[in-house]
C-alpha cells in the first residue's frame, strides 16, 4: 500500500506559472498570457480525464485504493474551481474596460 504522505512531495512540481517555468519562454517582465492560460487550462483537463480514468479503474476492480480515487478526483475539483475563479475574474475585468469611458 503506497504511503499517502509520500504522495505530497510530488505536488513541489507545481509552481505558480508552471507552463511558463516549464517552457522558459518568458523572462520577469514577459509573461506571453495566452500560453500561461492555454497551458493551465491544459493541466486542469489532464487532472478531470486522470480522475475519470481512476474512477473506472477502481470499478473494473484494478489495483487503486479509494483514497487515491478521492484524492485525484478532489484535485481535478479544486483545479475547476480555481480556474473557475480565474474566469469569473476575467470577465469581471472586461467588463469593468467596457465601461470606461476614453
Amino acid at each position: 500500500m503506497p504511503n499517502p504522505i509520500s504522495s505530497l512531495n510530488s505536488l513541489s512540481k507545481f509552481s505558480a506559472f508552471p507552463a511558463v517555468e516549464a517552457k522558459g519562454e518568458a523572462t520577469a517582465g514577459n509573461v506571453n498570457f495566452q500560453t500561461l492560460l492555454m497551458d493551465s487550462l491544459s493541466e486542469v483537463n489532464d487532472l478531470e480525464q486522470t480522475a475519470q480514468i481512476n474512477v473506472e479503474s477502481r470499478l473494473l476492480g484494478e489495483d487503486i485504493t479509494s483514497a487515491e480515487v478521492f484524492t485525484s478526483m478532489r484535485k481535478a475539483e479544486l483545479a475547476l474551481k480555481m480556474m473557475m475563479q480565474v474566469r469569473n475574474k476575467l470577465v469581471s475585468s472586461f467588463q469593468e474596460l467596457q465601461q470606461m469611458r476614453m
